[in-house]
């Protein structure tokens, strides 16, 4: 028998959706619902403002009220994961009401919990054709956020299943001997230095110089970006073991982290993740987190999307935010979330609901026979942009037309840079030699 697997990108949801939403929604609800396992990203907490803002935050405060929830609720997702840097906006609270929040209505989860043990554990969906085992990881964490194991006298901290990295700027050898004159000079490594010596910081790696706490290197051979390899091992050991006890293994990651000089291209330790991922056991890896798209590479007959955008982004409609926002802009402290958005965007210019490509998103739909892909479906979907009426920006749709060529043509372009080729079928986005996809060389209709 057969499973079909969607995902979306990015639920950042904030807010009711208004009636009228229902009417152009088109065949966004039936992709989805059509399949056994419907997966999304929630990028915020559902609590109703009962505990505390953490002193930092993903970017923006997020928050939604949980009698919303059922707005949400009608795409029919039956797994929501909770692995994000928003996460502990509104610290252990909010991140606890919200799995307590899920739990309660039954629905599976995965991304954070009470342990590490609980964070990383997968949540296991029942289908008519075996168990889909999900595991939801954060790359671009704050450290405060990482879930921790007890021990003898200690409990376990609450947070996030999280996976970290290093990263290193590449520069000529002249460049770097510039970097080590300054530092000797302007005592930017002053404290580091000290640190070291006395043990509370480990050694810099071989082959790299730390700058005002930036590592740079003028070896071409290393990497951009590696994993943390103790947190690489870890995460390999829970897809592994997923894979032994349920029939199909799905892992989200969510990371905003950009290197070179175009934020659409994965980073290399991103990359290195996915990939190892997929030699653990996984199906197909879905990424988000970066709000716009990024390409799809199949590795092992396998499908790694690195970003799939946003589904929903309502960033501009949060209902409150707390004093540490608005006094970064010089507003009082009891200032409305408006005023304190206004500020950061100069009334709207900046920022990333200004820009269109990041409402442009897609939503695959994977169709897993016994030992393989049989069919790999992707939906264009648009976000509502410019639309005049604020209640309907950042809401989804499927995309038709000209707006659905424009996604694929991103899309497409995208993966290309991956070694993905893509056609255009009757408004369904396919890849070329993958899950009913047609030879390469061959064409595809509009």
């Amino acid at each position: 028998m057969s499973v079909k697997v969607a995902a979306t990108g990015d639920s950042l949801f904030c807010a009711a959706f208004p009636e009228e939403y229902g009417k152009i929604r088109g065949g966004l609800d039936g992709f989805i619902s059509a399949c056994d396992v419907r997966i999304t990203n929630l990028e915020t907490n559902l609590s109703d403002f009962g505990g505390y803002a953490c002193q930092y935050s993903g970017g923006t405060w997020l928050n939604t009220r949980k009698e919303l929830f059922s707005h949400l609720a009608t795409f029919g997702f039956n797994f929501f994961g909770t692995a994000n840097n928003h996460c502990m906006d509104y610290s252990y609270e909010g991140m606890l009401s919200t799995v307590d929040f899920l739990e309660g209505k039954g629905l599976a989860h995965a991304g954070t919990g009470r342990s590490l043990e609980d964070a990383e554990r997968p949540a296991v969906i029942q289908t008519g054709g075996g168990r889909v085992a999900v595991i939801a990881v954060d790359a671009s964490m704050e450290p405060p956020s990482m879930a921790g194991r007890p021990s003898k006298i200690f409990r376990a901290r609450p947070g996030v299943n999280y996976l970290r990295h290093r990263s290193v700027y590449r520069v000529s050898p002249e460049e770097l001997a510039e970097l080590r004159s300054i530092a000797a000079s302007s005592g930017v490594n002053l404290i580091r230095d000290g640190e070291i010596e006395a043990g509370y910081l480990p050694p810099d790696a071989d082959g790299v110089f730390c700058f005002g706490g930036l590592m740079f290197t003028s070896d071409p051979s290393m990497p951009l970006s590696s994993c943390d390899g103790k947190d690489l091992a870890r995460l390999t050991r829970c897809v592994a073991g997923a894979k032994e006890e349920n029939s199909i293994v799905i892992v989200t990651v969510h990371c905003h982290d950009e290197e070179g000089s175009d934020p659409s291209d994965p980073p290399e330790y991103l990359r290195q993740f996915c990939r190892a991922m997929i030699d653990a056991g996984a199906g197909a890896v879905f990424g988000g987190g970066v709000h716009s798209l990024r390409g799809m590479e199949l590795y092992r007959d396998r499908p790694v999307f690195y970003s799939l955008g946003d589904f929903i982004y309502q960033g501009m409609r949060v209902e409150y935010l707390p004093p540490d926002f608005l006094e970064k802009y010089g507003l009082d402290p009891d200032a409305s979330a408006k005023e304190g958005l206004d500020a950061r965007s100069k009334g709207g210019k900046i920022g990333l609901q200004t820009d269109e490509k990041n409402y442009l998103s897609v939503v695959p739909r994977i169709t897993f026979g016994k030992d393989r892909i049989t069919c790999l479906e992707i939906l264009p979907v648009k976000l509502g942009f410019g639309t005049g009426d604020g209640r309907l920006e950042g809401l989804p749709y499927a995309a038709v037309g000209r707006e659905g060529r424009k996604i694929f043509e991103r899309f497409s372009g995208l993966s290309a840079r991956l070694g993905t080729g893509m056609y255009y079928d009757r408004g369904i986005i396919r890849v070329r030699g993958l899950g009913g996809g047609i030879a390469e060389g061959t064409g595809g209709s509009d």
